[in-house]
C-alpha cells in the first residue's frame, strides 16, 4: 500500500508539473542572462543586414523587384506624363533605369552604415524583443534608427548618383518638363532615393528575422534562445 501511495504521488507531480505552462514567460526569461539576451539581438540584425544586403545590391535587386525598384512615375505623375506625351518617354524610363542600377552600386556604405547603426545601438527591454512579433527586432532597430541611418546615406548616395548620370537625367528632364508647363516641380530626388533603398534593407531585414525566429537553419548558435521565446 506504502509502494502504490508513493507511485501515485509521482505520477500526480508528474502530470502536475507537465500541466504548468509558463504563460508569464517568467521561466524562460530566467534561463538566460542580459547578455545573452542582447547577443542573440544584436547578432539577428547582423544576420537580417547581410542577408538584406546580399539580395538587394547585386544586378536586378531593386530594378528586377516590383517591391523594390525605383519609380519615379507615382510620385510625379504631371511631369512624367507631360513628357511621355511630347515624346520624352525614354528620357524618364533612363531615369528610373539609371537610379535603380545606382541603388544596386550602393552595397559597400550601406553595409558600414547599418554595421555602425547596429553596434551603437542602445538595446532595452530584452525579453519584449525576444519574444515580440515576427519582426520586433527590426523594428526596434527602424524606430530607433531611421534617421540617423537616412542621414548617413544621403552622402555616398548622392555622390552615386551624379557618377551615374541620376542627376543629369533629372536636371534635363526638369528643364524640358518646364518648357511645357508653369507648374514648379517641389521634389527631392536624393532624399526619395535614400528612403526607397533603406526601406527596401529594412524589409529585407524584417523579413529574414522572421526566418530566424521560425528556421533553425537561420540562426547561429548565440541566436538558439528564439527558439524558447
Amino acid at each position: 500500500m506504502k509502494k502504490l501511495s508513493i507511485i501515485g504521488l509521482v505520477v500526480f507531480l508528474a502530470v502536475a508539473l507537465c500541466s504548468c505552462k509558463d504563460e508569464s514567460g517568467e521561466f524562460v526569461e530566467q534561463l538566460y542572462t542580459n547578455a545573452q539576451k542582447e547577443a542573440a539581438i544584436r547578432d539577428c540584425l547582423k544576420a537580417s543586414a547581410d542577408t538584406a544586403t546580399a539580395h538587394l545590391f547585386v544586378t536586378d535587386g531593386f530594378y528586377g523587384k516590383a517591391a523594390y525598384r525605383i519609380d519615379f512615375s507615382p510620385v510625379l505623375f504631371s511631369l512624367f506624363d507631360t513628357l511621355d506625351n511630347h515624346g520624352y518617354s525614354a528620357l524618364c524610363d533612363s531615369l528610373i533605369l539609371q537610379a535603380n542600377r545606382m541603388a544596386e552600386s550602393c552595397g559597400s556604405p550601406v553595409k558600414s552604415v547599418l554595421k555602425s547603426a547596429i553596434d551603437s545601438l542602445s538595446i532595452t527591454g530584452y525579453d519584449a524583443l525576444l519574444g515580440g512579433g515576427d519582426d520586433a527586432v527590426t523594428r526596434y532597430f527602424e524606430l530607433y534608427k531611421y534617421r540617423s541611418l537616412r542621414s548617413a546615406l544621403l552622402s555616398p548616395i548622392s555622390i552615386r548618383m551624379g557618377l551615374s548620370n541620376v542627376n543629369a537625367t533629372w536636371n534635363e528632364m526638369v528643364q524640358k518638363y518646364m518648357q511645357y508647363s508653369s507648374v514648379p516641380l517641389n521634389f527631392d530626388i536624393q532624399n526619395y532615393i535614400v528612403e526607397k533603398v533603406l526601406d527596401a534593407v529594412l524589409a529585407e531585414m524584417k523579413a529574414e528575422e522572421y526566418l530566424i525566429r521560425t528556421d533553425p537553419d537561420h540562426r547561429i548558435a548565440s541566436m538558439d534562445l528564439f527558439e524558447d521565446y
